[in-house]
């Protein structure tokens, strides 16, 4: 099959950016399968030339365009493309991330994108069985083309070093914004100290100014590092804290990414009661615990503090469900609708 993916963005020297689309293309290449477009620095006006248009056109945070710079003008060519794309007979492909933008400045537009694609596309993937709800709600006539895939896994247990000294209760990790929660976390262990839980927040913000106002909010408890580490080093935080933290708020996220990279060092961890959360806390394999509220965290970590990892459990896990795997399900799928 010849593929489009949505947004291929290059990643300047020395930067980081979320690997999902580049795994993602990676993986279908890996299958025999073609990608017809390359990164661009404006991912969407680059699919106007038919050359860039394949079978399949897969749009990842399609719903996120209004927050593109010149989002409100992007929109609108968003929403013309799609109606292009329909009538040339290519196959659209949404991949439903998130309830909703994280941060949205345009809200009506993020709608009238959401119900658009919803109507219009071929498929819908999300990796989470919550976002079938969210299509089950406030798009039922699309109810038919949404499917659940497990958010496609890496294997990186083999990068953990042994017998390493538990410095941490929690580790926090990743880029850091106000979205996010990780403030308000901040804010419950300054006005609870009572708890004593031993915290590193690791991550970089943009703009840098943020992180310093994170790091003076920290209490004593708190070890604020403004860093983005390799994998290798990741693997060394993880392996010093007894649970990875993901303090999200619930009204947007679905799946994450946070979540995914952290299960293939075999973490044990702590998130929201939402999405794929609420999905691996009962997944047997794995030890994903859930919060309602930051007050339910202290007592998850006292009652889970000396559990035993079974990472054999953990590693058939992630090999069943590797992007290969991902690519396959999705390939399937795409056949069948054909």
């Amino acid at each position: 099959m010849k593929f489009t993916l949505f947004p291929q963005i290059p990643v300047a020297p020395g930067k980081r950016a979320n690997p999902y689309v580049a795994d993602f293309r990676a993986a279908l290449e890996h299958a025999g399968h073609t990608v017809v477009n390359a990164p661009h620095r404006n991912p969407l006006l680059s699919l106007l030339r038919s050359q860039a248009q394949g079978d399949v056109v897969v749009f990842n945070w399609f719903e996120s365009i209004p927050e593109f710079r010149h989002g409100v003008i992007q929109s609108w060519i968003a929403a013309c493309l799609l109606l292009w794309l329909k009538l040339r007979g290519r196959r659209v492909v949404w991949m439903l991330h998130n309830k909703a933008p994280h941060a949205p400045r345009h809200p009506w537009l993020n709608r009238m994108l959401r119900g658009l694609i919803a109507q219009t596309c071929s498929l819908i993937v999300t990796h989470a069985r919550e976002g079938v709800e969210v299509v089950r709600k406030f798009y039922p006539s699309a109810l038919h083309k949404v499917h659940f895939i497990d958010h496609p896994t890496k294997n990186r247990l083999a990068l953990l070093p042994e017998r390493m000294t538990k410095n941490y209760d929690l580790l926090i990790w990743g880029h850091i914004a106000r979205y996010k929660g990780v403030f308000e976390f901040v804010d419950f262990l300054r006005k609870n100290p009572q708890t004593a839980l031993r915290v590193c927040i690791v991550g970089t913000c943009s703009p840098p100014a943020l992180f310093e106002e994170l790091k003076a909010a920290c209490p004593p408890n708190v070890t604020a590092i403004h860093e983005s580490p390799s994998f290798e080093q990741l693997a060394t935080y993880i392996a010093q804290a007894r649970f990875v933290l993901v303090p999200y708020h619930t009204a947007s996220v679905l799946s994450s990414g946070i979540l995914m990279d952290s299960l293939s060092y075999g973490a044990q961890i702590i998130g929201p009661r939402a999405g794929s959360f609420d999905d691996y806390a009962v997944e047997s394999a794995l030890h994903v615990y859930t919060f309602d509220s930051f007050d339910d965290i202290p007592a998850l970590v006292t009652a889970h503090h000396d559990d035993s990892i079974d990472y054999e459990t953990y590693a058939r896990f992630l090999n069943e469900h590797n992007w290969p795997h991902f690519v396959q399900r999705i390939t399937r799928l795409l056949s069948d609708k054909s």
